[in-house]
C-alpha cells in the first residue's frame, strides 16, 4: 500500500503479490527520473527504509515480517507525513 496524500503519485489501490509488487516498485524507479539512495530505520517497532530522490526524502518504507517473511510493505510518500523523520521523538512514561 502506498499514501501520496494527493500531493505525490501512489498506487490507488494496494498492489498484491510478490511478482505485481516488484514490477510495480521497479516501474516507479524506472519513471523517477532520478536516483533513489536508502538507508535502514525503524517506523513503529517494524524494520523500514527511509528512501531519498536525489538526496531528498521521497517517502518511508515499513516492512511487516511474519514468521521471517515480508508479508506486507507501506510507502508513505505524503509529505505532510513525512516532516519529522529526520528527528528521533523521546518517549517517556508518566
Amino acid at each position: 500500500m502506498s499514501d501520496g496524500g494527493g500531493l505525490k503519485l501512489a498506487a490507488l489501490r494496494p498492489v498484491v503479490g510478490a511478482d505485481k509488487v516488484l514490477r510495480y516498485m521497479a516501474g516507479s524507479v524506472d519513471n523517477a527520473g532520478g536516483i533513489f539512495s536508502s538507508e535502514p530505520t525503524t517506523v513503529n517497532g517494524n524494520p523500514g527504509l527511509i528512501l531519498r530522490l536525489g538526496g531528498v526524502i521521497d517517502g518511508v518504507l515499513a516492512f511487516t515480517v511474519e514468521n521471517a517473511r515480508v508479508t506486507a510493505l507501506y510507502y508513505v510518500r505524503n509529505p505532510e507525513k513525512l516532516t519529522r523523520v529526520e528527528s528521533e521523538t523521546p518517549l517517556t512514561s508518566r
